[in-house]
């Protein structure tokens, strides 16, 4: 199912998201314009939060993955517009907490704090973070690069990137 969310998001189609109300916004959403901070986050969320502390920030308006490939609880937050867009957050089943944070398709918009942006070449990639690792995942590419306690990373299709991920170290890159 994810591999398939992940496929059809790749349309770079803008998603059609509004602003949060107050309430939306006291019970936590899904921002319209997220931003990675490379080793660290995204959208304020960061590996080894717990189930509550990411739906305080992301809200509770989210698909449980419960099909293959999600082996562990992951929390699937999708904008309304109705495209596949948005992001996902995976947990480790013994401590419920986020070994993984990976947007869900091309979501026009978000960027990185040094500036990476959806849609922008891979080059890019290569100009601000040196020479990162490359992984072959189904039906994408990833270019990884790895500080102490989580890997960062970029995926992309026909050359451009399209979505990011933070994982722990020693587990896939390919979400």
């Amino acid at each position: 199912m994810l591999s398939l969310v992940l496929s059809l998001a790749v349309t770079f189609a803008p998603h059609g998201a509004s602003a949060p109300s107050a309430q939306q916004r006291a019970a936590g959403h899904l921002p319209a314009r997220g931003v990675l901070v490379v080793g660290k986050s995204i959208a304020g969320v960061k590996l080894g939060m717990t189930q509550a502390q990411v739906k305080t920030i992301l809200g509770g308006n989210f698909t449980n993955c419960i099909t293959s490939p999600c082996n562990d609880p992951t929390f699937l937050y999708f904008y309304p517009s109705g495209e596949p867009l948005g992001m996902g957050v995976r947990f480790n089943k013994k401590t419920l907490r986020a070994v993984a944070i990976f947007t869900l398709g091309a979501v026009t918009g978000w960027r990185s704090s040094d500036g990476l942006k959806i849609a922008d070449p891979a080059s890019k990639v290569y100009d601000l973070y040196g020479n990162p690792r490359y992984s072959k995942c189904i039906g994408y590419e990833a270019l990884s690069v790895q500080q102490p306690g989580v890997v960062t990373s970029f995926y992309l299709t026909s050359g451009v990137v399209y979505s990011y991920a933070l994982t722990m170290p020693g587990a896939t890159v390919c979400q």
